[in-house]
Parts: structure tokens; sequence; C-alpha cells
């Protein structure tokens, strides 16, 4: 078959479906985290350990995922993948003993981030195929699924057990992923067959470089939208002693307004170039997101939802000031790098898991030390404001199609 049989729109509209599905099914279980910790009798500080073991399995996976994929194409990846991410996320719902929730932490982030490669190096190459550029789109139908399953988390709690919620979910995603994958075949990343970049194991490790700017910029402007991830449902619900649902609110309003600044921040860039609106959404969510969480932490307990309305502000402008930053670092990192795009991302996802790994184990017995949230919030506000120090490797960005 033909690379363009489907048709260009058809296939960023499958891509984005993709996308969107794959974003809705790994944060289904994030709004209840709390249940989750409760379900293996852990501490805050002892359960943030835990969770981050998944990023020992995203390092392998993004260590050998780009170069797997160079190798036998986009298609096998992605469905092997899919079927060890659902797997292990059904698993770890059930269990409530911790080194059984360790082995299939590491197979969940394992899975997380070979489909994060496959669908990462599918995008660069429509990109390459088409003339567009839909990276930034793309996270921007990611966030959309992590919404979506952020409030459907939010109103099933106390309604449908966590168990029966997410096999149910990861069951029906398994099913409609594979499908559309399928759907996409004549046009997947196919297998390498120029010898002359065809990259053994060894010449992998040996052309491994780190772009320190890039990978800095990166993590200093995805944490915040981890750090959310991991603990804003925990923190809203044990600061403020609110209801279950009240307390994803939050995270469900940081997640919609980082979608709203990826899928219309396009509209920005014919009046200043990318990196210039990185500094600038770097300074708004940092100052923002801070300044609310300082004054909402010493607001009396008899002002408990004027504390919990400031975090709503908060987190809605740390979620816009977040919002497309990160993806336009990824875009960065292939732009400026010579070898295939499916190496550069893996290559690239090793050095930024390992930088998240160590910030997540800081973070999180920064809580256990301390007992407070809040104070630990303050680490990847820092990281989002010190963005603009690493903004303008963002040059050169400015020019392409969305």
């Amino acid at each position: 078959m033909s690379q363009i049989d489907i048709g260009h729109g058809r296939e960023q509209k499958l891509i984005h479906l993709l996308f969107f599905l794959f974003g809705f099914g790994i944060m289904a279980w994030v709004p209840r985290f709390p249940e989750v910790r409760e379900n293996l009798g852990l501490e805050n500080g002892a359960f943030g350990s835990l969770m981050s073991t998944g990023s020992i399995g995203a390092f392998f996976g993004l260590l050998v995922a780009g170069h797997i994929t160079h190798r036998i194409g986009a298609k096998k990846v992605i469905v092997v993948s899919i079927v060890v991410l659902f797997a292990s996320l059904i698993a770890l719902v059930h269990l409530s003993s911790t080194i059984p929730f360790l082995i299939f932490s590491i197979a969940f982030g394992f899975g997380i981030t070979s489909i994060h490669v496959g669908l990462t190096s599918q995008v660069f190459h429509f990109d390459d195929r088409s003339g567009k550029n839909i990276m930034i789109s793309s996270a921007g139908y990611w966030s959309s699924g992590a919404l979506v399953t952020a409030i459907a988390s939010g109103l099933l709690v106390d309604r449908v057990s966590l168990a029966t919620h997410v096999t149910t979910l990861s069951l029906i995603l398994t099913v409609a992923m594979l499908g559309i994958v399928l759907s996409l075949h004549p046009v997947l990343l196919t297998a390498n067959t120029d010898v002359e970049t065809d990259y053994s194991i060894k010449q992998v490790f040996s052309s491994f470089r780190i772009d320190w700017p890039v990978s800095l910029g990166w993590a200093c402007a995805v944490y915040l939208e981890f750090a959310v991830g991991d603990w804003g449902a925990i923190f809203t619900k044990d600061r403020l002693e609110v209801s279950a649902g009240a307390s994803t609110v939050p995270y469900i309003v940081f997640t919609a307004t980082m979608i709203f600044g990826r899928l219309l921040f396009h509209k920005l860039l014919p009046y200043a170039p990318i990196e210039s609106w990185a500094k600038r959404a770097a300074v708004l969510g940092a100052i923002g997101f801070g300044s609310c969480i300082i004054v909402a932490t010493h607001l009396p307990i008899e002002m408990k939802w004027w504390s919990y309305w400031l975090f709503v502000l908060g987190f809605a402008l740390g979620g816009l000031g977040s919002s497309f930053v990160a993806p336009a670092f990824f875009r960065a990192a292939t732009r400026r790098s010579s070898l295939p795009s499916a190496i550069v991302v893996g290559q690239f996802g090793v050095v930024n898991n390992v930088l998240t790994f160590v910030i997540k184990w800081i973070v999180a017995w920064t809580i256990q030390l301390t007992g407070s949230i809040a104070l630990a919030m303050m680490i990847p506000t820092a990281m989002l404001l010190s963005v603009i120090f690493f903004a303008n490797t963002l040059k050169d960005d400015s020019q392409a199609k969305s």
C-alpha cells in the first residue's frame, strides 16, 4: 500500500485520537491515588517513592524502544506496549502488597514510555511527509484525554470501585487503541532498510549525546505537570479536608488550561517567536501557581473555601504557563540532532527520565520529612521559572506549521 493511502487529514486525526486515548488511559487512576495509597497502607513519603519506581521501567523503555522502533518499525512496538501498559495497570489497582506493586509499576512505566516513543516517532514521521508540526497539538490531545478521564474519575469516586473502574476502562482502551493502530498500518513508520543509518546497539550507546540546555529546559517545564499529577488530589484532600470529588477539581482545571494553551498556541506565533512566548509563559505559570499556593496555605481554617478557590486559580495559571513549553523543547531536541527521530526520542527521554526520577524522590521525601506538600510544590515552581534560562534553544521552531 502507498504511504498516502489514508490521506494526511485522516492520519492526523487518528494520531490525535491515539494520543487522546493514551492520556485517557494512563491518567485514569491519578485522581484516585488516595485510594491506591490506602490500598497499600503507606504514608506519603513511602507512597511517593514506590510510585517513582515506574521511572525504572520508563528508563529501560526509553533506552531500547527508540532503537527497536528504528529497526522494526512503529507498529509492533506500539502493539506490544499497549498490551503491557494496560495489563500492568489492571494489576496495580488490585494489589495491596508493595513488592508485586513495585514489579508492575516498573512494567507500567516501561509500557508508557514505549508507547510514547512509538507515537512520537510517528508524529515526526508524519511531520516530515506533510510539512506540518503537530507535536504540540498532539500533546494537547493527550492532555484532553487526561482531563476527560480526571472528570470521569471524580464522578466515579464513591460510586464505582477503583478496581472495577480501571479494569473495565483498560480492556476497552486496549481494543480501541489496537484497532486504531491497525487502521494506521499503511502509514506507520516502517523498519529501517538503509544500512548506512542502521544503528547497532553498540552504536546507539556510543553515539549517545546529552543536549543539556534542551534536556534541562524540558525537565524544568514539565515537572509541574508531573507533580500535580502525583500530588494534586492528595494535596487538596489532605490540606483542605474536602471530598474526594472536590479534591480532583484543581487537577482538572490545571489540565483544562494546559489543553487550552497547547491547542491554541499556534495563534500566538505571528506576534512573537516561540522562545519569547516560552519565557512569558514560564513567568506566568511559576509566579501564578506559587503565589496562590503560598497565600492559600496561610489562610486561617475558617477561610477554607477561599483557600480552595485560590488552589484552583493557582493550578489554572500553572497549567496555562507550562502548557506548550515542554512539547516545544521536545521538538527542539529532534531539530538539534542528526540521529533518526526514534532514537532521539529515546535518548532524550532517558536523560529526562533520570532527571525526573531524582526530582520525584526529592519532592516525595521533602513531603515526608517536612509534612508539607505546599513546601514541596515550590520545587516545581522554581523549576518552571528556570525555563527562562533555556528558552533560547527553541529558536528556529517558530516557522513550522501547525
